[in-house]
């Protein structure tokens, strides 16, 4: 299995799944043509797309995923905040509730974010059991059988603090991020919390560009998993394997 990661920012975002018969599409925040250039050009390989919530980085290109043949699954807010009342290519989804994409397994679980959200457990069996969870303040849960984690790390408050103070960043924006995204030392409680035994790596995802530091946060994320790590960043790919070698 080979993750392709197309966008991982403000300015959009989704990730590809595939082996040599199948994709799974995570968000839907970038350009149709982008998914198309990832997969190839082999759009009948998509068995469909699974989407977080309803933000535009996440969720903008919905419409041209359907209009191209592709079952998106969402909450109901998603779509109703898309103005998507078809039911052609369409799966409403609930929370604490499992679904099968071909041969991919994909279990939904509420998050904290300031619109519906949820995160995603997703196995196959040539990957094992993944951990997808971007956009939130916390994680209530640990996972257990993971092989592999995309997590969010979007910003460190010290650097949010001295972009406040310098005038880079509104004073508005800290009660938006504490109360919506993922902060550094939260990210690497959840990496400790978890049993990452079997997980052969760590990718971080959404990194703010203004309020983090790249770097910084995969050393400091490498410490507290004990796993290599990794930096979403566009063209971006990975295998996937089940085992690590």
């Amino acid at each position: 299995m080979k993750l392709t990661v197309i966008g991982s920012n403000s300015f959009g975002n989704c990730y590809v799944l595939q082996n040599a018969n199948e994709a799974l599409l995570i968000e839907a925040g970038c350009k149709m043509q982008d998914v198309k250039k990832a997969l190839g050009w082999k759009l009948q390989k998509v068995a469909g797309a699974i989407v977080t919530h309803c933000h535009n980085d996440h969720a903008a290109h919905i419409k041209d995923y359907m209009r191209n043949g592709i079952r998106v699954l969402a909450l109901p807010h998603v779509f109703e905040e898309k103005g998507i009342d078809t039911l052609a290519f369409r799966k409403d989804i609930r929370a604490g509730h499992g679904y099968r994409i071909g041969g991919f397994g994909v279990f939904a679980f509420d998050v904290c974010h300031d619109v519906p959200c949820v995160g995603y457990i997703i196995d196959h069996a040539d990957m094992g059991r993944m951990l997808f969870v971007t956009d939130t303040m916390m994680l209530e849960y640990t996972v257990p059988g993971l092989n592999h984690v995309l997590l969010e790390a979007n910003y460190a408050d010290d650097i949010l603090e001295r972009n406040i103070e310098d005038g880079r960043v509104p004073s508005t924006m800290r009660r938006r991020l504490m109360d919506s995204h993922m902060e550094l030392e939260t990210t690497k409680r959840i990496l400790r919390a978890n049993d990452l035994s079997a997980v052969n790596e760590v990718v971080l995802i959404h990194i703010s560009d203004g309020n983090a530091d790249e770097e910084r946060f995969v050393r400091e994320c490498a410490a507290a998993s004990g796993k290599p790590v990794y930096a979403a960043r566009a063209g971006m790919e990975l295998d996937l394997s089940k085992l690590p070698y």
